[in-house]
């Protein structure tokens, strides 16, 4: 009722929300090495929850985007007061990344609180499973990536995973959560490679 009544909280909370930690996510850059470390939780879990909050999966998506969006911003405002050298025309393919898998992600949110307790542990494994594509694609590289990982950053994506869990109802959907999302997250991983190539032709490349 509190969303009928008020249709303008939720996308301007998941707006707030992802802009916050997407200005959190510039200011606070991982430096294990003379490279950038990789999270998807500041950017991931704000659209999950903007999505475990609407009403309906159509508002769920329009959530998702917003707070995507928002965290692109953030992170676009963040940059200015950091030295850290970022290329602003890859913005242009984040805003793309944002419009097209904000709307999966918030929908993933909403699914999480589903009454059918497969379709949450499926939603909440596929968010999982994005979280730790990193950690994943971080190891899946050798020894040197690992020895030079910071730990904070691992702690960041446990924290963020446990979060999407804890949205997830029921300990047995929980427990089937996390065995589903282990072959989610080299699947991912491997997806983040061509997110990778859209940001360098975005930045310029040829």
């Amino acid at each position: 009722m509190f969303w009928h009544q008020h249709p303008w909280v939720l996308p301007l909370a998941a707006a707030m929300l992802g802009a916050t930690c997407g200005a959190f996510s510039a200011l606070y850059v991982f430096k294990p090495d003379e490279y950038p470390a990789v999270s998807y939780g500041l950017f991931v879990v704000p659209a999950v929850l903007a999505g475990w909050a609407a009403p309906r999966p159509g508002s769920a998506s329009v959530a998702g985007v917003i707070a995507m969006l928002g965290g692109t911003l953030g992170h676009f405002v963040g940059v200015r007061f950091i030295e850290y050298a970022q290329n602003d025309l890859e913005y242009r393919a984040w805003i793309v990344i944002a419009l097209a898998f904000g709307a999966l992600v918030g929908l993933m949110g909403h699914r999480i609180r589903d009454g059918e307790p497969l379709r949450r542990a499926t939603a909440a494994a596929l968010a999982i499973g994005l979280l730790m594509a990193p950690v994943h694609l971080w190891y899946s590289v050798g020894t040197y990536a690992t020895e030079h990982a910071d730990p904070r950053l691992y702690a960041l994506d446990l924290c963020a995973a446990t979060l999407v869990l804890l949205a997830c109802r029921g300990l047995v959907p929980r427990v089937l959560a996390l065995m589903i999302a282990v072959p989610f997250a080299p699947l991912f991983s491997t997806l983040s490679v061509f997110s990778s190539a859209l940001l360098w032709w975005a930045g310029g490349g040829i």
